[in-house]
């Protein structure tokens, strides 16, 4: 069926299989890269006359590894002697190609005892006519880049290639708030990872403001006490920063989430910026960027929250809202249709049984409210098993960054 041509037509032989696609047909799985093709064609070529009695053993394989590796609401389904359509519901692009990739280098592994580059045949669907899929090839060196890296490594990983030059050029940054306070504002790439699967889902950009004077970090939680022109200015910047990670748009990457403020997004010119940014071309944003509030409380109006969420979401890939820990944590959100809730570690304490207790509730408070649940800014890789416990879906951990020399801070 893999005719190593870039983009090619293969057809559906295996019967009961256009039910498959009568589910994928409603749905915008296809055009988030989260449809693909594993084939064993290397196991039947290595089975040679054995291959007849072989295959049944393959195939349950697979069937066990697509029940360890994927949720319930995935799909999956045998198309042909050796090919395997896999649609994950639960995640985008990369993630979801990394997910298929997985599977396929196990089967291989426990068949034949090496996964070879070469037998690693996994395709993206790009269309579906029918019984007839358009596929194109996935290049298993770049898709398996993007499994779990230590932070320092992120940049190199995920995203090739970024000037040096320009990333010092845009961070840090510094400015003059409207009551005449010098601010600084430093940025960091978070890996959120897939607590399910185990592979990179997205790359999450992380501001922290600095009040220059007296070193002092200002959290998001804060914000409020900022003028609607300083939180703006936040926001481009944060814009200016991901335009150096959106990369080309025919090339896999994990999506890319920026923290915005919901201040800036409820005005038209705050929506502008969004898909206005220099090097953030309005395709881009929508198919690769998806935008965390991270300002929504109590006092946000209902209505208000429904209609900057709808407004924003045609704009890009998805918004998420982060959570405010209480009692009622989830009661902002209440009615609104979000991809997911987010909530930052920092806002949860510093005692590790606080932190724990937190999430465990944070956590159970959210549950069956979005598809997504995420928690970023984790201080150390053992708080990951005590978010998957807790219920979180994804979860990043904080990364440092070493304080640079600045310039004299812009007016």
């Amino acid at each position: 069926m893999f005719s190593g041509e870039p983009n090619s037509i293969e057809r559906i032989t295996a019967g009961g299989a256009a039910a498959a696609l009568e589910r994928l047909a409603g749905t915008d799985l296809v055009e988030r890269g989260c449809v693909t093709i594993i084939s064993v064609d290397a196991i039947r070529k290595r089975s040679g006359d054995r291959w007849p009695r072989k295959r049944d053993a393959v195939w349950a394989y697979l069937g066990r590894k697509f029940d360890e590796h994927l949720a319930y609401q995935d799909i999956r389904h045998r198309i042909g002697e050796t090919d395997f359509l896999v649609a994950v519901t639960s995640e985008d692009g990369v993630a979801a190609q990394a997910l298929s990739l997985k599977i396929l280098e196990e089967a291989l592994l426990f068949f034949l005892g090496v996964a070879d580059p070469a037998d690693m045949k996994v395709r993206a669907v790009s269309a579906i006519h029918g019984e007839e899929l358009a596929c194109s090839d996935i290049d298993p060196a770049r898709v398996a880049g993007h499994k779990p890296a230590p932070p320092e490594e992120i940049i190199v990983t995920a995203y090739q290639p970024v000037d040096p030059a320009e990333e010092r050029r845009r961070n840090p940054i510094s400015f003059v708030t409207a009551s005449g306070q010098n601010l600084r504002i430093d940025f960091s790439l978070e890996e959120t990872v897939s607590l399910r699967h185990k592979v990179t889902a997205a790359l999450r950009i992380e501001p922290t403001v600095t009040h220059i004077a007296s070193g002092r970090t200002i959290p998001a939680r804060a914000f409020a006490k900022l003028s609607d022109d300083d939180i703006a200015f936040i926001d481009r910047a944060s814009l200016d920063y991901a335009a150096l990670f959106a990369g080309a748009e025919e090339r896999p990457q994990p999506a890319l989430i920026l923290p915005l403020s919901f201040r800036t997004l409820s005005t038209r010119k705050g929506r502008q910026a969004l898909i206005g940014a220099e090097g953030l071309p309005p395709q881009r944003v929508k198919t690769g960027v998806m935008v965390e509030l991270i300002d929504v409380d109590r006092g946000t109006p209902e209505a208000r929250l429904l209609e900057v969420t709808g407004l924003v979401g045609q704009l890009c890939k998805g918004v998420l809202v982060r959570l405010q820990p209480g009692r009622d944590a989830v009661g902002p959100v209440k009615g609104a249709r979000l991809q997911g809730l987010t909530v930052a570690a920092a806002d949860l304490g510093a005692a590790d049984s606080q932190v724990a207790g937190q999430m465990l509730n944070l956590a159970a408070q959210a549950r069956g409210r979005a598809s997504v649940l995420m928690i970023h800014g984790l201080l150390s890789d053992g708080y990951l098993d005590v978010a998957e416990v807790a219920g979180f879906t994804h979860a990043s951990l904080k990364v440092a960054r070493p304080t640079q020399a600045l310039e004299q801070p812009a007016a």
